[in-house]
């Protein structure tokens, strides 16, 4: 059971679903947006999702239920697909890349679509070098 700590309520830049990473946005102070990839900062995880005035609440400390977008399994580092949900991340898919942020791991195993927990600790992985 996900035990979240700091939750803080931004502005979005657009409509987030519920259970979904997001990350800092460029665009405004105290502002979120959906994750789409590994390529920003992550903010944390959005609770409800947005409101009909694009505010939402973002659990940035601890642990926090996510949509998995694919099969994982507990102790993966995570980062986020297209659409927010959490999936692998494999070094092996970035080689030479510079600047890649990982939102954090996963607490426990489950398939796609599960709504499972993962323990939050944004960082930044720098310079992966070529194979």
């Amino acid at each position: 059971m996900a035990q979240p700590g700091f939750i803080r309520n931004f502005s979005s830049e657009g409509e987030i679903p519920p259970n979904r990473l997001c990350i800092v946005s460029a665009a405004a102070d105290f502002q979120v947006a959906l994750a789409t990839g590994a390529d920003a900062m992550f903010a944390g995880v959005t609770e409800q999702g947005t409101d009909d005035h694009l505010r939402i609440d973002v659990v940035m400390t601890q642990s926090a239920p996510v949509e998995f977008g694919e099969e994982l399994v507990a102790g993966t580092p995570v980062i986020s697909d297209a659409e927010g949900k959490a999936i692998a991340f494999d070094v092996a898919n970035f080689v030479g890349e510079v600047e890649l942020y990982v939102a954090g791991w996963v607490m426990e195993d489950g398939a796609a679509g599960t709504i499972g927990d993962v323990f939050l600790n944004p960082h930044l992985v720098a310079n992966i070098p070529s194979a």
